[in-house]
């Protein structure tokens, strides 16, 4: 399921512009929590490189293969800060970022997408898009930008927009229930 450890022999080494020293300055929190950046790839080859690129600028990582498995450690974890996921991913991407967007707004949200259309317009307010394949510093940027985004709060209960049923997110496939519209049948009272 999840996995949070380093791969090693991806990447080259550290950049040597310092900057690795900078940004893992940011991996803790205001209340010295340590931030976690969820990685939800169906690719495995994309996912450790993503992993190794964020752990080589000091930042820990959880990976996941699927939209079910990422909901399940967000369930789990008050450390998880910003979730990075692949559009395409098992249990659709995008469905996912608006689950994650309504039940845990204080967790910072990235796109990945190597399509050619633009699902920008699809995606909640305050995510981030990043086109597939991405450089470190598009990457680190992003990261940067989305975790200065995020609020810092208690992690508390989820809060649920009006019309979205409250679920465990297994059910998460194919969009089904990441997203509700309000009930509309009438009212029989």
């Amino acid at each position: 399921m999840a996995r949070q450890h380093r791969h090693a022999g991806v990447l080259p080494a550290p950049r040597p512009d310092n900057r690795a020293s900078r940004i893992g300055a940011s991996s803790l929190s205001a209340n010295c929590r340590p931030i976690a950046i969820l990685i939800a790839e169906g690719n495995e080859l994309i996912r450790m490189v993503t992993a190794d690129m964020l752990a080589d600028a000091g930042f820990q990582t959880i990976e996941v293969r699927t939209a079910t498995e990422a909901v399940a450690v967000l369930e789990g974890s008050t450390s998880v800060r910003l979730l990075i996921t692949a559009r395409s991913i098992e249990g659709d991407g995008v469905a996912l970022a608006h689950l994650v967007h309504h039940r845990w707004p204080a967790v910072g949200i990235i796109v990945t997408s190597g399509g050619v259309t633009d699902p920008q317009r699809e995606l909640p307010p305050g995510t981030r898009l990043l086109r597939k394949p991405y450089e470190f510093a598009d990457l680190i940027r992003d990261v940067e930008a989305g975790l200065e985004q995020t609020v810092e709060e208690p992690t508390a209960a989820p809060v649920l927009p009006t019309g979205v049923p409250p679920h465990s997110g297994v059910e998460i496939g194919n969009g089904v229930g990441a997203t509700a519209a309000p009930v509309s049948e009438p009212d029989k009272t």
